[in-house]
């Protein structure tokens, strides 16, 4: 699986004196020892050591279904029904198989069996339920809810303790893509008040401390259904500043980690070091409030995206490491993908100012942060397209720390950044009026009736029209500004296998003792 979402764990001039300080210790940071040593004994594990970003300022939770989740840690503790596959597709995980009735409103899972936690308890269809309804309660708030809406949470049944029968509130084809969302990770039955601090799955590693702020340290379930682990723990050391993040994999204080662009060419010139460099789905975005001004007028917000030169940006910010986007999220690898050759158009831009009464200009400010390595230049290259239209746009640089919590989703214009999605869950737990993460506060109702039809479309390719219209509709006259698609760059010690893959399974992760 990725080892990214909501944001990637990657995102550069180092804090002056840091690794000299000691400050980016790994095992001393809160005065633990290793988990577990590694040994020259032929064959021992090894204690693989990452950072995260402290993407919620230290309030992470385990809870799966939270919307501030501990993401490094829950890819490692959980498993979900499905996995995907290296074709984006989903595969079996906690299910063995799947299907539906005529009609798709009616799906049955299979579920695998022999399968515990890590409190010793067996993993059963009441489980599942119990998760889903978890998931789907509005006093949780949990993100996943708005993508999971087409479930009829009060027709779940569980036939036997090996079969979960879902029935949807309409049809929906690619139902099992859905529970791929993260929210969807499998829970204990009745833990809804301790999974944000006990982290028990069914996963191949199993929680020994939990500190966001600190280290966080996984230990493997040697009783792991699919087969012990390759390592023996993970350390996950919270590291805000990007740049400190790449000092402390250079400084071999880390042993893996996503990188930025401008720094693969260091990377790739380091005996020590592999550099993976793999087209993904991960996008940035500039976030135009659609409820608040200047950002109410489709003109306005039309023409800001139309003074961006897409193939200049993925060359002066992402170093070539990308693609150009349209103005939406769907990345070319989704069977559903609309491509949208959007070109720079600076006297559009400046016409569709003039119609909205800005004909001497516009002055915006955008509020950005280093907490994704790419932020800042994106912005700043946007600032100097947007003045070729008359559009003044002020940068509002913020701590990392909270960047998420205090920010995001509360001023008129910032940036977000998003880990890759297939295209039904982005397009409602983005876009859909009134979904929880909907950053543009943009509400359409023909872009949700695209999407309900779409889901009720049994034709492949009746159901990617729709799809596609919606993609074109949200390009237009949505608040989102999404210039590229971001390769996935990630640097590992050589002593570390299995991580070169875009969907690698961390239980067959190895780092050589």
């Amino acid at each position: 699986m990725r080892a990214s979402d909501r944001t990637p764990l990657r995102r550069r001039n180092f804090v002056r004196l840091a690794l000299a300080s000691g400050v980016l210790g790994i095992a001393s940071a809160c005065g633990q020892q290793p988990a577990a040593e590694t040994s020259g004994t032929p064959g021992a594990r090894g204690t693989l050591r990452l950072a995260h970003t402290l993407e919620w300022a230290g309030k992470e939770v385990l809870g799966p279904a939270s919307p501030a989740r501990f993401f490094p840690a829950i890819a490692l503790l959980y498993n979900r029904l499905v996995r995907v596959d290296e074709q984006g597709r989903p595969a079996p995980d906690l299910a063995t198989s799947w299907e539906a009735d005529a009609s798709a409103t009616r799906w049955t899972f299979r579920l695998r069996k022999g399968v515990s936690f890590h409190d010793g308890k067996p993993f059963t269809a009441a489980d599942v339920l119990y998760t889903t309804r978890y998931v789907m309660n509005p006093a949780l708030e949990s993100p996943g809810a708005a993508v999971l809406d087409i479930i009829d949470v009060e027709q779940l049944q569980a036939p036997d303790d090996a079969t979960v029968i879902f029935t949807l509130k309409q049809p929906h084809a690619d139902f099992p893509l859905l529970l791929l969302h993260y929210s969807m990770y499998i829970i204990p039955s009745d833990s809804g008040a301790t999974i944000d601090t006990s982290g028990i799955g069914t996963g191949p590693f199993k929680l020994q401390q939990f500190n966001a702020e600190g280290t966080t340290i996984v230990v493997a379930n040697d009783a792991y259904w699919d087969g012990a682990p390759g390592l023996a723990a993970v350390e996950m050391v919270g590291i805000a500043d990007a740049e400190a993040r790449t000092a402390a994999l250079l400084a071999d204080q880390i042993d893996y980690n996503d990188i930025a662009p401008e720094t693969a060419a260091l990377v790739s010139q380091n005996a020590n070091y592999v550099l993976n460099a793999l087209p993904s789905g991960a996008w940035l975005v500039m976030v135009m409030r659609t409820d608040q001004e200047p950002f109410t007028d489709p003109r306005v917000r039309l023409a800001m995206k139309l003074v961006v030169d897409r193939a200049a940006m993925v060359k002066t910010v992402l170093s070539g490491f990308g693609q150009p986007a349209g103005d939406h999220p769907v990345w070319p690898g989704d069977q559903y993908y609309l491509p949208i050759e959007r070109g720079a158009d600076v006297p559009r831009a400046r016409q569709l100012l003039a119609e909205a009464g800005h004909a001497d200009g516009l002055t915006v400010t955008l509020y950005t942060s280093s907490i994704d390595s790419y932020m800042i230049p994106m912005c700043v290259a946007y600032q100097q397209m947007a003045a070729a239209a008359g559009i003044t746009v002020t940068l509002q640089q913020e701590s990392a720390d909270g960047y998420w919590n205090d920010i995001w989703m509360q001023v008129p214009f910032c940036c977000s950044s998003w880990g890759e999605r297939q295209a039904d869950q982005v397009l409602n737990e983005v876009y859909r009026s009134g979904a929880s993460w909907n950053e543009t506060f943009w509400q359409n109702a023909d872009f949700d009736g695209l999407l309900d039809q779409a889901r009720r479309e049994l034709d492949f390719e009746r159901r990617k029209g729709l799809y596609q219209q919606a993609q074109q509709l949200l390009a237009d006259d949505g608040g989102a500004i999404i210039p590229f698609f971001t390769n996935d760059l990630s640097a590992a010690h050589r002593r570390v296998k299995g991580v070169d893959r875009r969907y690698f399974d961390w239980a067959r992760v190895t780092i050589e003792a």
